[in-house]
């Protein structure tokens, strides 16, 4: 009985370790849509990393970092309640796309309470960047606009060089 596991364990193992073998000879990359490798286009600015480069003072920084840290546990605390929410509306979704007659009254209400949920999202975003922004001098907001716009180049450069790539495949 004991001989039949093993081989049962070696008929198992060996497509599996023929066919990852494969898959990284290949250089498998990720998908087919989406940024590959975690290379993005966008620019963060809620995080270090926006900042870096520019020469910040201390106080600088740390006001930086409280920033940061407020806004993580303000996230943190406003989580849960924020998941409840997103589950109800997909609840509400799922029901208004499963009923026998389509109601646009209701998908007209889940749908504003999905932009409205949206929208504070996104002025809860910029007011964090305001303060954010509100730390630096006048010199570094203008470096960071400069970095900003060479990176968009940049960007705009490496989508037309694979869009060209892709129409000519």
């Amino acid at each position: 009985m004991a001989m039949n596991k093993k081989w049962l364990a070696v008929a198992m193992m060996v497509p599996l370790t023929l066919g990852s073998a494969s898959v990284l000879a290949n250089g498998h990359k990720g998908g087919e849509k989406g940024q590959k490798g975690g290379q993005s286009c966008m620019m963060p600015m809620d995080g270090k990393s926006a900042f870096r480069g520019l020469d910040l003072t201390d106080e600088q920084k740390a006001e930086l970092k409280t920033i940061r840290d407020d806004v993580r546990a303000s996230k943190k605390a406003k989580g849960d309640s924020k998941r409840e929410t997103m589950k109800e509306i997909k609840a509400q979704e799922q029901e208004l796309v499963l009923a026998a007659d389509f109601n646009e009254a209701e998908a007209q209400k889940l749908a504003s309470s999905m932009v409205e949920e949206r929208t504070a999202m996104q002025v809860e975003k910029m007011r964090t960047i305001h303060r954010m922004m509100s730390v630096l001098t006048d010199d570094q907001k203008q470096q960071l606009v400069e970095k900003r716009a060479e990176r968009t180049a940049k960007c705009e450069q490496k989508m037309q060089k694979r869009m060209s790539k892709k129409d000519s495949e």
